[in-house]
């Protein structure tokens, strides 16, 4: 469970690699990269007409853009651990940035607020006059739950005054789009569900096996977004080597998270034994010192002393895992000359 969601969770495994099933489907961030971000007329077509829905332009559309990082597959090869988003300009001159997120993480908003910061900045040419400023949209598609305030699928932020509600600026919005919100335990059908919300629907299930029905009457019923979708998927799959390059970073991402989960359990796990092992050298001490005095020294003395070999246990483990050091120092929030002695003790 996290701060923000009830849940993560990983699904959709149809490849296999090593130890780890691998799925391919459009949350994988690359693949989505790859359908929406190539420098080809089908795949800006198809993101038009995706952003246009997101973003409910009926009335004032967006009918063109230049892609900022086109995707190209060579670059991917090193960018296991980097965020793939798609930036983006409108022929309005609005910035965009879309990206597609499988697992939550602790910094994921404050990540979000950073970059978005970030374009602002670069909405502005050197030397021209503020009232030039960029509009800058940010869109982000999630797989797990983020605002358990709310059972609605779709947030939009903007900048208001926090009484009565105005809008102070719309030059920046944060959209996010919740996809296990969307239609939870598949409670409607797909002639049930709006436009945006089939689309969602087919986003978040698309390559799922055991999903071939739905995603049927999805395709049957959905517009034209999930139709380019389709073909550009399709295209990208059959590319072996993007296909290859999907599998390792989804691999590469569930391993990641593995360690991750690891990592908590075990300074957890620490800490608990920690207090257990503190209680009883503090009780026993307290005998003869004093109850209360000995109590509160134990627990403070046992509870250091458990945490840090929790913690020397699971740096040893990770190191043996292969990882990195100075991503095992970045993990357990210690410095790298920590992390190298006890590796040497």
């Amino acid at each position: 469970m996290t701060k923000y969601g009830n849940y993560v969770k990983v699904k959709i495994y149809q490849f296999r690699k090593g130890d780890l099933h691998i799925a391919l489907n459009l949350k994988n961030d690359l693949l989505f990269k790859a359908v929406y971000g190539r420098e080809d007329e089908e795949c800006k077509q198809a993101l038009i007409a995706v952003l246009n829905l997101i973003l409910d332009r009926k009335d004032n559309p967006i009918t063109a853009i230049v892609y900022k990082n086109p995707f190209n597959v060579r670059e991917n090869e090193t960018q296991k651990e980097s965020i793939l988003d798609i930036k983006a300009e409108t022929e309005q001159g609005e910035l965009l940035d879309l990206e597609i997120h499988l697992l939550y993480d602790a910094d994921f908003i404050h990540r979000n607020i950073y970059y978005h910061g970030g374009m602002i900045t670069q909405a502005l040419e050197s030397g021209e006059e503020y009232v030039k400023i960029k509009k800058t949209i940010s869109i982000f598609i999630v797989d797990f739950c983020l605002f358990p305030q709310t059972d609605q699928y779709a947030s939009k932020f903007l900048f208001k005054e926090e009484r009565e509600n105005f809008v102070l600026t719309e030059l920046v919005e944060l959209h996010y789009l919740e996809l296990p919100k969307v239609n939870p335990g598949r409670k409607k059908t797909a002639g049930e569900l709006t436009k945006l919300e089939r689309y969602l629907e087919y986003l978040r299930c698309a390559g799922d096996a055991a999903c071939r029905e739905y995603l049927e009457d999805l395709r049957s019923q959905g517009g034209k977004e999930i139709a380019m979708t389709e073909k550009l998927l399709r295209k990208a799959t059959a590319d072996e080597i993007v296909r290859e390059q999907a599998i390792a970073r989804d691999k590469f991402r569930l391993q990641q998270h593995c360690r991750e989960v690891q990592l908590k359990k075990g300074l957890a796990q620490a800490f608990e034994d920690g207090q257990k092992e503190g209680l009883a050298q503090g009780i026993s001490q307290g005998i003869s010192e004093g109850i209360s005095q000995g109590i509160s020294q134990g627990i403070l003395q046992g509870t250091s002393q458990g945490k840090e070999e929790g913690q020397k246990e699971l740096v040893r483990n990770l190191a043996a895992s292969g990882m990195e050091r100075q991503q095992i120092a970045r993990m357990a929030k210690l410095s790298l000359e920590t992390v190298e002695a006890w590796l040497k003790g």
